[in-house]
């Protein structure tokens, strides 16, 4: 139980992608915003390749309890993630898919979104699962209001590659 007033937002993807990273930047740039946030992780034994969860919950008060039961919006990035990352999505809520992810049928009560994040930040090297895609995420979320735009541009600036993480940022933020 998050409490009232907090918002969940989980990022899903495998591991290599990024999801990791992703949280942990959102978690960053709304904490500058001077919000109380929570950040855990969740993933196989293996990492590489199997599900990977980032969930950030976040609010104007203490966040009682970091765990995720149910978040207003779920962004998956592979389709190996989608069915543990749907247990998590809140009805009514907003699941943002990768273009290459199936939507599933769902409640009218569930706003979905389609989005090329693979297609627009892949690398088209060898061994790149996509690891600009879930900072593309962050870009859109800056869009929809989730996160504010300059904080995110703020915290992408202290982390490794800060330039090919601003341009995926707003690569997301466009689509």
């Amino acid at each position: 139980m998050r409490g009232p007033g907090s918002t969940a937002i989980v990022i899903s993807g495998i591991g290599g992608q990024g999801i990791v990273f992703a949280g942990r930047l959102l978690a960053r740039a709304l904490f500058a915003q001077g919000k109380e946030v929570a950040l855990r992780y969740a993933y196989g034994a293996e990492v590489m390749g199997t599900p990977v969860h980032s969930e950030v919950v976040y609010a104007d008060h203490p966040v009682a309890c970091p765990f995720v039961e149910k978040a207003q919006v779920v962004a998956v990035l592979h389709p190996a993630a989608l069915e543990e990352a749907l247990e998590k999505l809140a009805v009514p809520g907003r699941l943002i898919l990768d273009a290459h992810v199936a939507a599933p049928s769902l409640p009218a009560e569930v706003a979905v979104e389609t989005r090329p994040f693979l297609a627009r930040t892949s690398s088209k090297r060898a061994g790149d699962p996509g690891r600009f895609a879930p900072v593309a995420v962050l870009g859109l979320l800056a869009r929809q209001g989730y996160v504010d735009w300059n904080e995110l541009l703020e915290a992408v600036g202290r982390e490794p590659a800060p330039k090919e993480n601003e341009a995926a940022i707003r690569t997301g933020y466009e689509l």
